[in-house]
């Protein structure tokens, strides 16, 4: 039975991977994302800002991740005009933030105090208000998770719930994103925890925490990255949450990011071919919400070099 799913999977991969690429098109009911961490360098005035919605145009983009951390309080005038052209345009705007040591206890109020800045925001934008806050916390790139691995875990689920609390306090409509690795269900190393008396993998627990999680399922194959964020789709629709399927542009960079990992050298059309297939593939899927690409920089270097 393996075996004749395995070839009826790879059928299917095959014919939709024939079809005439279409730069990924979402939808109406999936989003494509796009990273830019960098706010200076994606939209810190009104000519960049042009720009970048321009290039989010062309390329079907209909949902912007923006880096806040240390900018938001600064430049409030120049977020509150990039989103309010965002969504003139149809994208929504997230903010994202993110620091792995965030995960331990000593430093979750330095990452409370982000989030608490996008709602102090959007309560004094209530017109041109975020549309969701993503936090990239990734505990198991600390040194201490190698020996206290259940320990970081667990008090990093503490900062979600935190998170969590915060927004639903606020009364604000902000979807809250995690991004989370893909290995953590089923990956050589799956991180399994235990706690409130559940044993599952760490995704699991994230999920039931969130509103969404972008699974960074960083591979150069549809194939693959459906395999890599297959287990959290699913636990995804069972709980009635949904998850992106992230994809990298970066430039490999040998054991950090073999080339096997991402789309840069791989060429924009065969990189389109393989989004199509995942969204193709998920379309029906409960648990899907989308794509999303890494990162703006890099991604815009890799479409002049197309």
């Amino acid at each position: 039975m393996k075996i004749k799913a395995s070839i009826l999977f790879l059928t299917v991969c095959f014919l939709l991977m024939n079809v005439i690429p279409s730069q990924a098109r979402a939808d109406n009911s999936h989003a494509k994302a796009l990273w830019a961490w960098d706010f200076y360098e994606a939209a810190a005035d009104s000519d960049k800002i042009s720009q970048l919605l321009e290039f989010l145009n062309e390329r079907e983009i209909n949902l912007l991740f923006i880096g806040t951390r240390k900018t938001l309080p600064d430049q409030p005038a120049t977020y509150e005009e990039l989103i309010r052209r965002a969504h003139e345009n149809g994208i929504r705007v997230f903010a994202v933030v993110g620091r792995a040591n965030w995960a331990l206890e000593g430093y979750h109020r330095e990452a409370l105090e982000e989030v608490r800045q996008v709602l102090s925001f959007n309560a004094s934008h209530p017109y041109t208000s975020f549309d969701g806050i993503q936090y990239d916390v990734e505990p198991h790139t600390l040194p201490e998770f190698k020996t206290k691995r259940g320990s970081v875990s667990y008090q990093y689920l503490q900062l979600l719930k935190r998170i969590a609390n915060e927004i639903a306090s606020s009364n604000e409509e902000l979807e809250f994103n995690a991004a989370i690795p893909s290995w953590y269900a089923t990956g050589e190393n799956a991180v399994i925890v235990e706690t409130g008396g559940q044993r599952k993998p760490l995704s699991y627990f994230v999920l039931d925490i969130v509103d969404t999680a972008t699974v960074m399922a960083y591979r150069d194959t549809a194939e693959r990255q459906i395999r890599a964020a297959q287990s959290e789709t699913d636990y995804a629709a069972s709980i009635g949450k949904k998850i992106y399927v992230g994809a990298e542009t970066s430039p490999p960079n040998g054991y950090s990011i073999p080339h096997e990992i991402t789309y840069y050298d791989k060429g924009l059309e065969y990189m389109y071919q393989q989004l199509d297939t995942i969204i193709e593939y998920y379309s029906n899927h409960s648990g899907f919400n989308g794509i999303a690409i890494h990162n703006y920089s890099i991604f815009k270097t890799m479409t002049l070099n197309n």
